[in-house]
């Protein structure tokens, strides 16, 4: 039995964890003959019974349409290339490509994690008025064409059910994160030097894809005036990120995009973790890895209150919510835990376990690859 998984993401990984990386291992170990195209990571991913056939693309941006088009167009061809070669089973993964492997003849089956349509607005694409829609069509196109829609929540099948697809045809799996490595890694005690942030200040962080649905300008405003530096993570849309800089104030810190693998140590650095999401389609259906990696890193999270995350994290016990959008109330909660260090301890000691019972990585690779395993 062989299949192709196919991701955007590089491998091995550069900016984030790669569950298509640790999904290839799994089905590889259960005897499944396993080709990995993907973008070009850092070094050589080897593992016995995975074929990896990673694509180079110079100079790459997730918030660059021209090279992720350039990326799209490269995985395509490295798909066909593979199927020519060997008898495919089943493509799986970065759902724009499916389109191309299902009229090449391979069944497909598709990780729709977002909708398309919601984060091209969130990331303030061009023409997004009149791009959404035909994104919105392209999207269901795929999942029309796949033998199973995997997202992240049953909110998120209840849209798609909503959109024509048949609910019996998604399932739910929740993202996770490699919550054992967070608690191995030691804290990154140059970090605050490098920033010159003194180890008696207060640090309030953020990290990852910055959109606008992520709400880090109503961080910025939250904050405006507190005795505690705010470190934001992570890079976005060049023309929002001049904006968040322009109203940044001075306590402000952007470190632009930090390689994976000095995250862990780095979160162990702050006092206070912020999600201040706004409430979209987007942020009420997925669950996103920042959240998990603030939690595996013992850390106290200050969020919004949204509808998927609500149904596993638990007001006061091991996050604080906020009204989402709401300045006033996001200040509030953040003022509060500045105060308290017991209760930032406790909370972050409760993320933890919240995140080792239900967030761990390798619950949703074995429920994605019995998922897969029964398609063959």
């Amino acid at each position: 039995m062989a299949v192709v998984l196919v991701t955007e993401e590089a491998i091995p990984p550069v900016y984030r964890f790669s569950l298509t990386e640790k999904l290839a291992i799994e089905l590889a170990d259960r005897g499944v003959k396993v080709h990995l195209v993907c973008r070009k990571g850092e070094g050589e991913f080897q593992h016995y019974g995975v074929t990896c056939h990673p694509v180079h693309v110079k100079d790459w941006s997730l918030f660059n349409l021209k090279k992720r088009a350039e990326a799209n167009l490269s995985l395509v061809f490295k798909i066909w290339e593979v199927m020519r070669k060997d008898d495919i089973k089943l493509v799986y993964g970065w759902w724009p490509v499916l389109f191309f492997s299902r009229i090449a003849g391979s069944p497909v089956a598709a990780d729709m994690p977002e909708f398309i349509d919601v984060m091209y607005r969130s990331f303030n694409k061009p023409l997004h008025f009149l791009l959404s829609p035909l994104l919105r069509f392209f999207q269901r196109t795929v999942a029309t064409m796949s033998r199973v829609v995997i997202t992240e929540s049953d909110m998120a099948r209840a849209v798609w059910a909503s959109r024509g697809i048949d609910y019996k045809k998604t399932c739910s799996i929740p993202y996770g994160v490699d919550v054992n490595h967070f608690i191995s890694v030691e804290k990154d005690r140059d970090f605050r030097k490098r920033f010159e942030i003194s180890e008696e200040e207060l640090l309030i962080m953020y990290h990852g894809d910055i959109g606008i649905d992520d709400g880090v300008d109503l961080l910025i405003e939250a904050t405006e005036g507190l005795d505690a530096r705010v470190v934001i993570i992570g890079e976005g849309d060049p023309g929002y990120m001049r904006h968040l800089r322009k109203i940044a104030h001075s306590r402000v810190i952007f470190t632009g995009w930090i390689p994976y693998k000095q995250i862990p140590g780095i979160l162990k650095n702050a006092d206070l973790y912020v999600a201040p999401f706004r409430s979209s389609l987007y942020t009420n259906t997925t669950y996103p890895l920042k959240i998990m990696e603030a939690m595996a890193a013992a850390l106290p999270v200050v969020v919004s209150h949204l509808q998927a995350l609500s149904l596993y994290l638990r007001d006061g016990k091991d996050s604080v919510f906020f009204k989402p959008s709401d300045i006033d109330d996001m200040r509030t909660k953040i003022i509060y835990l500045l105060k308290d260090e017991g209760q930032r301890r406790q909370l972050g000691q409760e993320a933890l376990r919240t995140a080792q019972k239900y967030f761990d990585y390798r619950l949703r690779i074995k429920r994605e690859s019995d998922l897969l395993l029964g398609l063959l």
